[in-house]
């Protein structure tokens, strides 16, 4: 299965491939998730290792696609193109320097969140360390590889710039739709209306001083419907580059048509962008900076949602609020952390819904462990990645 002597040979051999030939935004990062990702399946298992590498690699539902093939390719080629066991990997030497580039060094397009400036924390570093449980020499080749990897500058500097812009009068029609088929139910509390199901004596008596005592109007009390709160949780890590452009469209929408949410992002900590979005809302497009911490970083679901229970919990899960969780479920964190944080916030919240992107790609199955994990307490699985699949998403969606 494998064309070259060793694993983290092959490893960094095939993120060349894709990165060269097929495009991937692919860094020493993304090398160093995929080293990790092999950790914890079994390596002679094909089935498993081509999942383990897709969900960690492809950064869009694009690379996805093209991402079985390319795997096919590289480890299964034909008679002819097998390639010898021991020899070199591809090395950053051999590509050709893009404009501005110099001997050893190409930087790619600042855009790309996928590239990591710091290799090991700090200046000084080695390079990261892939596999616990590998041998030195290894090790030492894997580094030499990754470490001549591109970065971006502005990822050097830890910082990602986000646009937030208006949206379309479709995006808000079918935000409407989910406002509307989100059903809470009655109030428990009895207020004024001019008809009800419970006659109100004491406004009638009231109302009655203007007729010289004579209870001409009967006033009643109702129930009225309860207005349903949502809180989105978009996931800002580099596995969900591509998707995160209908996330944000996601959540201006809602902000058009309703006062009642909130929106934060993450990526491995979590942070508040309500009232940027709000200013999208209201026709003011929005840059905002965020760290790598809430965005193109890692991906640490379930500490992410510990924080939001920790810090807005007690005033925004509530049993009026839909929960909504824009992430492909690729998790690094702790599963454990994950279903407690999901089991919490499942008890207090009136329902999940979790917006997948990955839904849209053919053969898929949630059956990363951060989606093993979190799927038992989702009330709806769904795809949103336009205007139209909000609008088929609020037809379908359940509560607890």
């Amino acid at each position: 299965m494998y064309p070259y002597g060793d694993l983290p040979g092959n490893l960094a051999a095939f993120c060349g491939v894709l990165r060269r030939e097929h495009g991937f935004r692919l860094g020493p990062g993304e090398v160093r998730d995929a080293a990790r990702a092999l950790e914890v399946v079994d390596v002679a298992d094909e089935h498993r290792v081509r999942h383990a590498l897709r969900t960690v690699l492809s950064s869009s539902v694009e690379n996805a696609l093209v991402f079985d093939d390319a795997f096919a390719a590289f480890f299964f080629p034909g008679p002819e193109g097998v390639p010898q066991p021991g020899l070199p990997a591809p090395s950053r030497q051999d590509e050709p320097a893009g404009e501005g580039a110099t001997e050893g060094e190409q930087r790619p397009p600042s855009g790309d969140r996928g590239a990591e400036a710091d290799l090991d924390g700090g200046e000084g570093g080695t390079g990261p360390a892939v596999l616990d449980d590998e041998e030195d020499g290894e090790g030492e080749a894997l580094a030499d590889r990754t470490e001549r990897a591109s970065y971006s500058p502005l990822e050097a500097a830890g910082v990602a710039a986000i646009s937030i812009e208006p949206v379309g009068r479709e995006w808000r029609r079918a935000a409407s739709e989910l406002i509307r088929r989100v059903h809470l139910g009655l109030s428990r509390r009895w207020r004024p209306g001019r008809r009800g199901r419970r006659f109100d004596l004491r406004r009638t008596w009231r109302a009655s001083l203007q007729t010289g005592g004579e209870a001409l109007t009967a006033r009643w009390l109702q129930r009225r419907r309860r207005s349903p709160r949502f809180v989105i949780l978009i996931d800002g890590s580099r596995s969900m580059a591509g998707a995160d452009r209908a996330a944000l469209d996601l959540a201006v929408a809602l902000a058009s048509v309703t006062g009642r949410v909130e929106i934060f992002v993450f990526s491995t900590a979590l942070r508040s962008v309500t009232r940027e979005v709000r200013q999208a809302a209201a026709g003011r497009p929005v840059i905002v900076d965020l760290d790598r911490d809430t965005w193109g970083g890692g991906t640490n679901i379930g500490a992410s949602l510990r924080e939001f229970l920790h810090l807005h919990g007690e005033r925004h899960a509530t049993r009026d609020t839909l929960v909504i969780i824009v992430s492909d479920g690729l998790d690094v964190g702790d599963p454990a952390t994950l279903r407690e944080a999901m089991r919490e916030l499942h008890r207090r919240a009136a329902g999940i819904t979790w917006l997948n992107p990955l839904l849209e790609t053919p053969g898929y199955e949630p059956t990363s462990r951060g989606m093993a994990a979190a799927r038992p307490f989702v009330t709806t699985f769904a795809a949103v990645p336009d205007a139209a699949g909000l609008a088929r998403t609020a037809r379908r969606v359940r509560l607890r």
